[in-house]
């Protein structure tokens, strides 16, 4: 998850009603702002917010629809993390991101990492809260906040189909979170592109993204049905879940010399594997196993670069029994051997007269770009009583 400073900047939440509020309350706000467009007839009001700050870092174009549908289009380059909580209001939201990570952050349960391009379909229990995180950078996205209301009259329209969907989010309870991220479809994309770059201003804008609303919550109820029918089910994760799989994720790193197996993961943090394998992937965006593997191999470089360890001692303390094993895993995950990444990355020129400067150099620079991630992959993912 991103740094942010003492008092962090905030999102359109923070920068409308402050701290703390929901989104309703931040809506609330937008309705009296001067430069608020109403078109009354239709139940339509909305605004371009700029996100407050010395830089030009973007703006959000926000809209209700009838105060049942909530639209906030992000399309912003944020010069620092900016991040707010995020209070449960009992709608069903609908995120495109396009361009720029962002982080989820549950507390002490652990974190979601939210990576460009997705789309993702979460309901909030009643119990649940949350923070959410912009890095610095590009952040383009677009958020539809729907009442439980409409989308109930929305899936009653859709008749049998749709049957599926409202089982899947009458299970979640006051103190869970549902989530099912999914790969954009092309229409969906197409879509969600022409609302960023919306040709129109004041009234026509607010009946643009109208239609394009429902557009795209077409476009959603199909991506979302398709998922279902190739049985890939979405997530509901209470906040017990939540603190298992973190603890699952620590037993990972806390001892690198072993590879757990999921059984044996699951039956020591007290969960089943098969709620452990899909809850890993869908918090961590990796399998068990590549995440290990991936602590595993930056480990390694770190004790071979900074730690200046034999290849043959590095291999043990990450696990592997023969040092041949060791180091195709190692090439094979970082494009060279464990040999190769000691000399590259030491300040004494001892190049084969095959390297030219330039290649040694990028190699060098690679190789500690890649050390000093590795150092603060492990420092971040290690419990602060063990540092």
């Amino acid at each position: 998850m991103p740094t942010i400073s003492a008092t962090p900047l905030g999102l359109f939440r923070t920068s409308l009603a402050g701290p703390q509020s929901r989104l309703t309350e931040a809506f609330d706000a937008l309705r009296t702002r001067p430069d608020c467009i109403s078109v009354s007839e239709f139940g339509l009001y909305g605004a371009i917010v700029p996100v407050p700050g010395d830089a030009q870092e973007g703006a959000w174009r926000m809209a209700s629809i009838r105060d049942e549908i909530f639209i906030v289009v992000s399309d912003c380059n944020y010069a620092h993390s900016r991040s707010e909580s995020v209070l449960p209001e009992s709608f069903v939201e609908f995120h495109f991101s396009l361009s720029g990570p962002a982080s989820v952050d549950f507390s002490d349960t652990g974190n979601l990492q939210v990576n460009a391009p997705n789309l993702l379909v979460c309901r909030q229990g009643a119990d649940v809260r949350y923070q959410v995180t912009c890095g610095p950078g590009p952040w383009q996205s677009v958020g539809l906040y729907v009442t439980q209301r409409y989308f109930d009259r929305l899936l009653r329209s859709l008749g049998g189909e749709a049957d599926r969907i409202r089982a899947e989010l009458a299970t979640v309870g006051f103190d869970q979170i549902y989530n099912r991220q999914m790969p954009f479809s092309v229409e969906a994309l197409h879509i969600a592109e022409q609302l960023l770059a919306s040709p129109y201003r004041g009234a026509r804008q607010m009946l643009y993204l109208e239609g394009k609303c429902t557009e795209i919550l077409c476009a959603c109820i199909e991506m979302w049905l398709a998922h279902l029918n190739a049985d890939k089910p979405g997530e509901t994760l209470s906040a017990r879940d939540l603190r298992l799989i973190e603890k699952a994720r620590e037993l990972i790193v806390e001892d690198l010399r072993r590879a757990p197996t999921i059984p044996e993961l699951a039956r020591v943090v007290g969960t089943n594997a098969s709620k452990l394998k899909r809850g890993f992937k869908f918090l961590y965006g990796m399998t068990i196993f590549d995440y290990g593997h991936r602590c595993r191999m930056n480990h390694a470089l770190h004790l071979l670069v900074d730690e200046r360890q034999p290849v043959g001692q590095v291999a043990l303390a990450v696990g592997y029994q023969h040092q041949t094993s060791f180091t195709a895993a190692f090439r094979d995950y970082f494009g060279f051997a464990p040999k190769d990444a000691r000399r590259l990355a030491s300040p004494i020129d001892r190049r084969p007269a095959t390297l030219s400067d330039a290649d040694e150099q990028n190699g060098k620079d690679r190789v500690r770009e890649i050390a000093r991630q590795a150092v603060s992959d492990i420092a971040d993912k290690t419990p602060p009583e063990q540092r």
